[in-house]
């Protein structure tokens, strides 16, 4: 390492572990775009078999690791979750594997499954940011959402917007 003192080394390494920690701590929805790019890029295959999975488990809204919600039934526990043992768990793999440890949510107008990433907070007062994905395009779609949503573009406490990635991907930052 010519030309970088060993002082500047451990001075760079201790800033970027701030700012990592920072971003846990402050739970932060920006500077994830990045991230959230590397991460479908990396796995898109896993993502759109996932998506496949979830269009065939039609009667089946959300799939996160530990509970289902079905088209006619939020209650859990419950004795029909949905889908098989199997299937959930290859769920399961799918999500360890993509890095979604929320599972998915689908939204059935305009049809869409969403992948929320990274979560903070509770309904009314919290945020997720995520991928989805949408053969309807969706709107309100912004360059970035790194930075705070225009305020024209909330509704009350409320916002979703869209971040275009390739084809019928996007991130998404949603917040209540």
């Amino acid at each position: 390492m010519k030309g970088v003192s060993q002082a500047k080394l451990i001075a760079a390494i201790f800033l970027t572990l701030v700012y990592v920690l920072y971003m846990g701590v402050t739970g932060s929805p920006g500077r994830w775009d990045i991230a959230l790019k590397l991460r479908f890029l990396a796995y898109r295959a896993d993502f759109e078999k996932l998506v496949a999975m979830a269009n065939e488990d039609a009667h089946v809204t959300r799939i996160a690791p530990d509970f289902t919600w079905l088209d006619d039934d939020l209650t859990w526990p419950r004795k029909n979750v949905g889908i098989s043992e199997q299937r959930w768990e290859e769920y399961r793999r799918l999500f360890r594997r993509v890095g979604a440890p929320l599972g998915i949510e689908k939204n059935p107008y305009p049809v869409a499954v969403f992948f929320p990433i990274v979560s903070r907070g509770l309904v009314p007062a919290g945020w997720t940011k995520g991928l989805v994905y949408s053969s309807t395009p969706l709107t309100p779609v912004l360059k970035s959402l790194d930075e705070r949503p225009p305020d024209k573009l909330w509704e009350g406490k409320h916002v979703l917007v869209y971040e275009p990635i390739r084809d019928d991907w996007y991130i998404y930052y949603e917040e209540w």
